[in-house]
């Protein structure tokens, strides 16, 4: 490549790419929230505006997704929204900027790598601009930038790449010798950013993995180019910086094995070690949709990945983990020979080893190859602007055509999630045997009034998995509305019942479910069976059914059960109800709100007995969490104490003003 090639300036290069991604995003900057956007973000107005430092320290320490609480992502939301409900918009265009902020990190990763390999520098910043153009244009990562809540990954990638960006520029430039510099570096590069990385989502951790991936690879090879071999002061910084956090890791995931090895679900409907052998596959899957992108894949839903069920069932799971293990091997034995293609192999494995192993998380999910898949294109954009051999003119002209064709099938894909009807309907065609994308679209039918297309594509759903509680319960919905369409509303509420009875743990996703199953019953709308009475009937007969062990869907019972006995006027039954949920919870801010609850109706006294009652110790588990450090935050700064006497004080003088208004009332003409 000589100077007047574009390669040889990768700085503009790089500024088209940049502007190319911003414009082929664009469209789907107009599309709303999903799924588990709304639980997420709902934290913005958990305490009201985030105005003010007790606010933002509260919300900041309310993460339920994962055990950190993903703190640093849910401080990047309030660059977008201080409240909620939100305009989606501007937490779309930050997931934009953070995908580009990324690519530029991995395009001074990449050049760093290449430099560390003996390339010119004008050759190394071209190789390293069209690699990251392969990655940042992608239409894989669509879902992962437009699913606001997808954030967490993004920036626990965008850190792990400024850590890793930042060892190799070291080990680049310095001699392997542990000096209090090096010691500096490699402290920041590992554990500051990996820190940062695990606040914003805990596959963070594995970003002292992915150094090693580097260390044994490329850096490997440039220091057996280079004549020099880390001494002993050095391979112990290595084993300190990257094996501790290693060993810490191994010992979390440790866990996890017990449930391995006996075979436990939980809450899932495979078992540990039928999620690890069915990964084989998908990770297969991962890599033949990165390798052979389309415009149109699954989406979000991934449901009707079949499970493997052991090594021959089916029989491609054997032949999937052999390969998997063949390559492994060959990517140690040529490691120093092609380090490149060896370190593109290790890395996108290593950045799988939590999220695609036994760890009980769902099958399947386009945003787990987000950051193990940043190196797959640059042994192929080495090769072809180095080795292949082909006319210079074609050597250019194919990357150019290649990222072109990535543009345009990433626009058509953004521009679909801007349009969440055409969304539905696409999910629903190409993953026909899924369903979630079933159910998916036919909400969109019952919103236009379609009641028959939509309960076709609910009975679908049903038929794929008759266990599933979301289309279950949907069909209670569709029951109210027409009878003679969906069946009599008796029958799937019967439906319901049982499948929540049977049930040996409720999660948090079908507690919210059977949440929203409630309020469309008691807001009026199903006839008889929105009658208090008989919407009790129903919530007797699951008690009834099920051990009542104070877990999430109880706790539920218990509330609504509360709501339901005040709409009846029956408060002492309903004080009883709330008892028993502030019982369960040992959580202050729920005996706030039961109290309220008895207060908005009227019921003062009962609502005072409630607040003088004992109070939840506020106990959290014995582990280091982010439960943990809220409780200290609210213990320190008395906030419940606070929230308590201002209550109790509001209720006392309504209390007094409604004593005053009898009288008045009675001295009427």
């Amino acid at each position: 490549m000589r100077s007047k090639s574009w390669l040889a300036h990768p700085i503009t290069a790089v500024l088209f790419l940049l502007a190319a991604a911003w414009c082929v995003y664009w469209p789907g900057l107009g599309g709303g929230f999903l799924f588990d956007d709304h639980s997420n973000l709902a934290l913005l107005g958990m305490y009201g505006v985030v105005d003010d430092w007790q606010t933002f320290w509260l919300y900041l320490l309310s993460g339920f997704s994962g055990p950190t609480g993903r703190p640093v992502s849910h401080l990047s939301f309030l660059i977008d929204a201080n409240h909620w409900p939100a305009d989606p918009w501007p937490f779309k265009r930050t997931n934009v900027l953070i995908h580009l902020a990324t690519g530029v990190l991995l395009f001074g990763l990449m050049r760093s790598l290449l430099l560390a390999s003996g390339q010119s520098a004008a050759r190394a910043g071209g190789i390293a601009a069209v690699a990251m153009g392969l990655w940042l244009l992608h239409p894989f990562w669509v879902s992962t930038t437009l699913y606001v809540v997808q954030r967490m990954a993004q920036l626990a990638a965008l850190f792990s790449v400024a850590g890793l960006w930042l060892w190799v520029e070291w080990r680049r430039r310095c001699p392997p010798q542990a000096n209090w510099r090096a010691w500096t570096v490699a402290v920041v590069a590992v554990w500051g950013f990996g820190l940062l990385a695990v606040l914003s989502k805990e596959n963070g951790a594995l970003l002292p993995a992915l150094v090693l991936v580097l260390e044994v690879t490329i850096l490997a090879a440039m220091d057996q180019r280079l004549g020099q071999q880390p001494g002993r002061s050095f391979r112990g910084l290595r084993w300190v910086v990257l094996g501790l956090p290693l060993a810490l890791l191994a010992l979390y995931v440790a866990r996890s094995v017990p449930a391995l090895l006996a075979g436990e679900a939980g809450n899932r409907d495979f078992t540990p070690f039928e999620r690890l052998l069915t990964q084989g596959r998908i990770l297969w899957d991962y890599v033949f949709n990165i390798l052979l992108p389309r415009p149109y894949p699954g989406g979000l839903f991934n449901d009707d990945i079949r499970l493997s069920t052991g090594p021959f069932t089916p029989w491609i799971t054997a032949l999937a983990w052999l390969a998997w293990i063949a390559l492994v091997a060959w990517a140690i034995r040529v490691r120093r020979g092609h380090p490149f293609v060896a370190a593109a192999v290790l890395f996108f494995l290593a950045g799988h080893l939590l999220e695609s192993t036994f760890i009980q998380l769902e099958l399947y999910f386009e945003h787990r190859s987000y950051l193990p898949a940043m190196l797959l294109g640059l042994p192929l954009a080495l090769w072809w602007l180095t080795r292949a051999p082909v006319p210079k003119d074609i050597r250019i002209a194919v990357p150019v055509g290649v990222l072109l064709l990535l543009a345009a099938m990433t626009f058509m894909r953004a521009d679909l999630w801007s349009s969440p009807y055409l969304q539905a309907l696409k999910w629903a065609k190409v993953s026909p045997e899924s369903p979630r994308a079933q159910h998916h679209l036919a909400n969109f039918w019952w919103e236009t009034g379609n009641v028959a297309e939509a309960v076709r594509l609910n009975d679908r759903a049903i038929a794929l998995d008759p266990d599933g509680l979301p289309w279950r319960m949907t069909r209670v919905m569709y029951a109210c509305r027409d009878e003679s369409l969906a069946g009599s509303p008796e029958r799937a509420i019967d439906a319901v019942v049982k499948a929540l009875g049977h049930a040996p743990r409720v999660g948090a996703v079908a507690a919210q479910q059977t949440e929203t199953l409630l309020d469309y019953l008691m807001s009026g709308d199903c006839g008889e069976w929105s009658r208090p009475e008989a919407i009790l009937a129903m919530m007797d007969r699951l008690t009834a059914e099920r051990d009542m062990d104070g877990g999430r869907l109880e706790r539920l019972l218990w509330q609504r059960g509360a709501l339901l006995h005040l709409r009846r006027n029956e408060p002492r039954q309903a004080a009883e109800n709330l008892r028993h949920l502030v019982a369960a919870t040992d959580d202050r801010g729920v005996a706030l709100r039961s109290a309220a609850m008895l207060a908005s109706h009227g019921h003062y006294r009962l609502a005072l007995d409630l607040l003088e009652d004992d109070w939840p110790e506020g106990r959290v588990g014995g582990r280091i969490s982010i439960d943990r450090v809220r409780h200290w935050y609210i213990e320190r700064t008395g906030y419940y104490q606070q929230e308590r006497e201002h209550l109790e004080a509001l209720m006392r003088e309504d209390e007094a003003n409604e004593r005053d208004r009898v009288p008045r009332l009675l001295a009427l003409p």
